[in-house]
């Protein structure tokens, strides 16, 4: 009979050690998406046909926002002080292979930076849903 209590306490032990890692954590934390944001940056400059959407850019303030918002979508307490996506991106009437070239270049920042696939698949899933903000304004 007592076997049965600690069989439950180690299995409730277990569920508790493999939950995953708050995204913020799994990114780094502060240094980790500082990291990531200057991978992410390098990448859209470099690349092609995104170069071109960022050349008037303020860098700084571009990478500063950057920071704020995946630190924020990590749930890591930071507050998004930029504008909306919406707002962000009104008058860029932005395709769908524009965006999909952002969600490309991403992948690569993020595997240049040693980010592993789980954490990229889980910051890009928290990305996806500002896509219909982002897209034709």
């Amino acid at each position: 009979m007592r076997a049965l209590p600690v069989l439950f306490l180690l299995l409730l032990a277990a569920c508790a050690t493999s939950r995953p890692a708050r995204l913020y954590d799994a990114l780094g934390g502060a240094h980790g998406i500082e990291r990531l944001v200057d991978a992410l940056s390098a990448e859209y400059h470099a690349d092609p046909v995104l170069g071109p959407l960022f050349a008037d850019a303020d860098r700084d303030y571009f990478k500063a926002r950057l920071r704020e918002q995946i630190c924020a979508i990590s749930d890591g307490g930071c507050e998004y002080t930029g504008l909306s996506m919406e707002e962000a991106h009104s008058g860029m009437d932005l395709s769908e292979a524009e965006f999909n070239t952002f969600v490309a270049a991403s992948r690569r920042a993020m595997t240049r930076a040693d980010f592993p696939i789980g954490v990229q698949n889980r910051l890009l899933a928290r990305l996806a849903p500002m896509r219909e903000d982002v897209i034709h304004q």
